[in-house]
């Protein structure tokens, strides 16, 4: 992905708006410290499970922390794009086919 389509997505502003804005993210402090404890703790549970349950509950948890965590960052990603609205670049106008020239039969 070109640093083009990041700035046409709303994830990255335009050039001639970098600096102009504090820096400052949306990703929730909370909920990434939460993901990353359970993570932590899912990582424990499946080193010392042994292969036995204790190891696939962690694994399973583990799943579903990351499906937390990556929920987290794209909602980060959805509310940045809402607090800067993007502008999308304009389409270049397409040049007409002069008439006959198509090549029929």
């Amino acid at each position: 992905m070109t640093l083009e389509d990041l700035q046409s997505a709303g994830v990255v502003l335009p050039e001639e708006e970098w600096g102009e804005r504090e820096l400052t993210t949306t990703v929730s402090k909370p909920g990434t410290i939460a993901t990353a404890a359970v993570a932590v703790a899912t990582g424990l549970m499946m080193y010392l499970g042994g292969g036995e349950a204790l190891t696939w509950i962690g694994g399973g948890l583990f799943l579903v922390d990351l499906l937390a965590f990556t929920w987290l960052v794209i909602r980060a990603v959805d509310l940045q794009a809402e607090r800067y609205p993007h502008r999308a670049p304009e389409p270049e106008p397409e040049e007409a086919e002069p008439r006959g020239e198509r090549g029929g039969g």
